[in-house]
């Protein structure tokens, strides 16, 4: 079996454009809980979960290799609050606009993206009390996410990739990470430092925001 190794992007817009791809074909295949969406949902999934870290902040996203294969990804990001002002206007404003216009039409969650980016409905994130986000902002202002391909779990891939991520964030002396999740992947968080800072109950299941000082 090759050895993974965990390789940090590039900053250069537009280069790169081969792992992006693999990026986005992981997204897909592990975004429903870790298992595949629907085929119809891939590329405006991809659109919401990764363009934005590809077009705003590429330099903080890293691939875990084996071999040629991507078999893991991180997206992250040191300043969500200045991320998220830029993501609404060079991201989702146009997304917007493009399914408004009809595209992705038939496409299940074009909608309901829609009503939440305009604030007619509330994302998990949101339903997170504002005092809270405040603390996310203030003592966690870095976030991630991160994707491990089905055959390559519990190898300490997504070990890998958050500890890297980690260190850089301490290079840049940020002073914590955030993240959100659901019950299936929390012990794994835990595992490596993140603790509980709240969680709501949703129809689909609790949903938890974690943190780690840096």
């Amino acid at each position: 079996m090759n050895l993974v190794t965990v390789r940090r992007l590039s900053g250069d817009n537009g280069a790169d454009s081969d792992s992006w791809v693999a990026v986005r074909n992981l997204c897909c295949r592990t975004g429903n809980n870790g298992d595949a969406i629907a085929p119809e949902r891939w590329e405006l999934f991809s659109r919401i979960w990764v363009e934005p870290y590809e077009k705003i902040i590429p330099q903080w996203t890293y691939l875990a290799e084996s071999g040629d294969v991507v078999v893991g990804y991180l997206t992250g990001c040191p300043d969500s609050p200045a991320f998220y002002r830029m993501k609404r206007w060079q991201v989702t404003f146009p997304l917007i606009m493009a399914i408004a216009g009809g595209q992705y039409r038939r496409v299940p969650g074009g909608r309901e993206f829609v009503r939440h980016a305009l604030g007619l409905g509330k994302s998990p994130e949101r339903r997170f009390t504002p005092a809270l986000r405040r603390v996310l902002a203030r003592d966690y202002p870095a976030h991630l996410h991160v994707n491990v391909a089905a055959g390559y779990r519990q190898r300490g891939i997504g070990r890998l990739l958050i500890q890297r991520y980690f260190a850089d964030l301490r290079r840049q002396r940020i002073a914590g990470v955030h993240l959100f999740c659901g019950a299936r992947p929390l012990a794994f968080y835990r595992r490596i430092g993140l603790r509980t800072l709240d969680s709501v109950e949703l129809p689909g299941g609790p949903v938890f925001v974690l943190g780690a000082r840096l």
